[in-house]
C-alpha cells in the first residue's frame, strides 16, 4: 500500500510539473498556418488591423505566458494580448496534517487563478 502512495505521488508530482492545458474559445472558424513567433501585448494594436482568433485561459503559473505563446503559435495567431488575472475562488489545503493522516491542524485557502489572453492575426 504504502508503495502504491509513493507512486502516485511520483506520477501526480510528474504531471504537475508539465506544461499547463490551455483552454481556448475559438472567435472564428477560420484556419492559419503555424507560426514561428507571437508578440506578447499588454494593450490592443492601435496601429494594425487584425482579426481576433481566440480566447485563451491557463492557470497562473510561472509556465503560463509560454503556454498561451504555444497555444497561439499552433493557432497562427501573430500576437497574444494579455488580460488581468482572473481569481476564480479558493481551495482549502490541510496545514499541520495530511488528509490521510486523519484530521489535519487546520486549513488554508489558497486562490485558484488564471491568466487570460485574446489570439491575434495581423491583416494586410
Amino acid at each position: 500500500m504504502r508503495y502504491q502512495l509513493i507512486l502516485l505521488i511520483i506520477l501526480f508530482s510528474l504531471f504537475a510539473c508539465g506544461h499547463p492545458t490551455v483552454r481556448e474559445m475559438r472567435y472564428t472558424s477560420d484556419t492559419f498556418e503555424p507560426t514561428a513567433t507571437v508578440e506578447v501585448l499588454q494593450t490592443w494594436p492601435r496601429d494594425r488591423k487584425y482579426l481576433e482568433i481566440a480566447e485563451l485561459e491557463v492557470s497562473a503559473s510561472a509556465k503560463a505566458n509560454n503556454a498561451l505563446v504555444d497555444k497561439a503559435k499552433e493557432m497562427g495567431a501573430d500576437a497574444i494580448v494579455i488580460g488581468p488575472t482572473h481569481q476564480h475562488g479558493q481551495v482549502h489545503v490541510p496545514i499541520g496534517g495530511t488528509i490521510s493522516d486523519g484530521p489535519a491542524g487546520s486549513f488554508r485557502g489558497v486562490p485558484l487563478n488564471s491568466v487570460r489572453a485574446v489570439a491575434i492575426k495581423y491583416q494586410p
